[in-house]
C-alpha cells in the first residue's frame, strides 16, 4: 500500500527477524491483467511491461511460495485465456507437491472459467484419484479387535 510503506511496517511492527523467511509474509499472490509487452503512456514517461525480458528459467524464491497470474491477450487484444508460474522455496516443498498445487490450482481455475456464476465452495479442488486417496486409502483404519475375556 503506497500511504504505508514496507519499511514503516516492518519498523511499527517490528517483527522476530530471520534471514530465513520473509519478516511479514511467506505466500505472495499476483494477479495482472495488462498485456505482455504492453506500455502506459504519462506525461513525461512511458511505462513498459519487461517481465518477459527479465524472467528466468529459474527464479530465486523470495517468499515460500508465489503465485502469480496474467491474463494473455490476442493479436487483437481480446481475451485469450491465462498464464501463471509458481516459484517455491526448495528446501521447503518437493516439486511433486509444487505439481500437486499447480494442478489444483488450474482445476479450480477451469471450472471457474467454465461457470463464471459457480460458488468457490463447489468448485472440486481435489481430481478423482486424489480424492479416493484422501477420503478412502488415508481414511483406511479399521482394525480387527480380537475379544478379550
Amino acid at each position: 500500500h503506497q500511504e504505508v510503506p514496507f519499511e514503516k511496517l516492518v519498523e511499527e511492527l517490528a517483527p522476530a527477524r530471520s534471514m530465513a523467511r520473509h519478516p511479514l509474509f511467506q505466500v505472495m499472490l499476483a494477479v495482472q491483467n495488462v498485456a505482455q509487452g504492453a506500455a502506459v503512456d504519462l506525461p513525461g514517461a512511458r511505462i513498459v511491461d519487461m517481465s518477459a525480458e527479465l524472467a528466468t528459467e529459474a527464479a530465486a524464491a523470495k517468499f515460500d511460495l508465489e503465485v502469480s497470474a496474467g491474463e494473455v491477450f490476442d493479436a487483437d487484444g481480446a481475451p485469450a485465456g491465462v498464464r501463471g508460474d509458481i516459484t517455491a522455496a526448495v528446501d521447503l516443498f518437493e516439486p511433486a507437491t509444487v505439481a500437486r498445487f499447480a494442478e489444483r490450482w488450474v482445476r479450480v481455475l477451469e471450472a471457474v472459467a467454465a461457470d463464471p456464476e459457480l460458488r468457490l465452495s463447489a468448485v472440486d479442488v481435489l481430481g478423482e484419484a486424489e480424492r479416493r486417496r484422501v477420503l478412502v486409502e488415508w481414511n483406511d483404519t479399521g482394525t480387527v479387535v480380537e475379544p478379550s475375556t
